[in-house]
C-alpha cells in the first residue's frame, strides 16, 4: 500500500513538473511573441540570458564539486551549439507568424526525435504512440495549410509559411538537442550537462551576436556608399 501510495505522489510530481515547464513556454512564446511584434528583432539576445542564467545557477555548483568533467568539453560545445540555432530559428519565427502556429509547429521536435532515438538509442515504441505521433503530425499539417491561405500574408511584415519553415528547421536542431541531452543525462551528471550547456550556449550565442552585428554594420554601410 505504501508503494503505491509512494508511486501515485511521484506520478502526480512529475505531472505537476510537465505543467510547470508547459506554462514557463507558453510565457517565454508569449514574451518572445511580443518582442517580435514591438519591432524588435533580438533572438539571439532572448537566449543569451537563458543561457546565462543556466550558468550562474549551475556552474557554481559544479565548480564546488572540484571534479573532472566526465563528458569531454567538445561534446557540450557540439550539444550547446545545435540548442542555439534551434533556439535562434524558432524564436526569429515569431518575427514572420503568429504565436498559435508558432507553438503548435513546436510539436515536430517529437517526430524528429522518435526518428533519432530510434536509430540512435535503438529506443523502440508501441503503435499507440506511433498513431498519436501521426494524430499530432496530420494536426501540424493543417496548420500549414491555414497559414497558407492566412490572410496575413497580405502583410509584408508577416510571412506565415517562411515563419513556418524556420520553426519546423529549429526543431530539426531541438530534437538532435533533446536526444543528446537525454543521453547525457542517462550517463552523466545532470548538474554537468545543464551547467556545461549554459557556458558553451553563452559562448556560441555571444559570437553569433557579435557575428551578425559587424555583417549589419557592414550592410547598413554599403546602403550609404549607394
Amino acid at each position: 500500500m505504501g508503494i503505491k501510495t509512494k508511486d501515485a505522489w511521484g506520478l502526480l510530481l512529475v505531472l505537476f513538473l510537465g505543467q510547470l515547464v508547459a506554462f514557463s513556454m507558453a510565457a517565454a512564446s508569449f514574451a518572445s511573441s511580443l518582442v517580435a511584434n514591438l519591432g524588435v528583432d533580438a533572438p539571439l539576445t532572448q537566449s543569451f540570458f537563458a543561457y546565462l542564467l543556466l550558468a550562474l545557477v549551475y556552474g557554481p555548483i559544479l565548480l564546488s564539486r572540484r571534479q573532472k568533467l566526465r563528458i569531454p568539453w567538445y561534446w557540450y560545445l557540439a550539444l550547446a551549439f545545435v540548442d542555439v540555432q534551434g533556439n535562434y530559428l524558432v524564436v526569429k519565427a515569431y518575427q514572420y507568424s503568429s504565436i498559435t502556429s508558432v507553438t503548435l509547429l513546436d510539436c515536430w521536435t517529437v517526430v524528429w526525435v522518435i526518428i533519432l532515438t530510434w536509430y540512435a538509442l535503438g529506443t523502440r515504441y508501441s503503435f499507440w504512440q506511433f498513431l498519436g505521433a501521426g494524430t499530432c503530425v496530420a494536426g501540424l499539417g493543417l496548420v500549414l495549410l491555414s497559414d497558407a491561405k492566412s490572410p496575413d500574408e497580405q502583410d509584408p511584415s508577416k510571412i506565415p509559411l517562411l515563419g513556418d519553415t524556420l520553426v519546423i528547421a529549429g526543431t530539426v536542431f531541438f530534437a538532435f538537442s533533446n536526444v543528446g541531452q537525454e543521453y547525457c543525462v542517462k550517463k552523466n551528471d545532470r548538474v554537468e550537462l545543464v551547467a556545461m550547456l549554459g557556458l558553451f550556449g553563452l559562448l556560441v550565442s555571444t559570437m553569433q551576436m557579435y557575428a551578425l552585428h559587424n555583417s549589419l554594420l557592414i550592410s547598413n554601410q554599403q546602403r550609404k556608399l549607394t
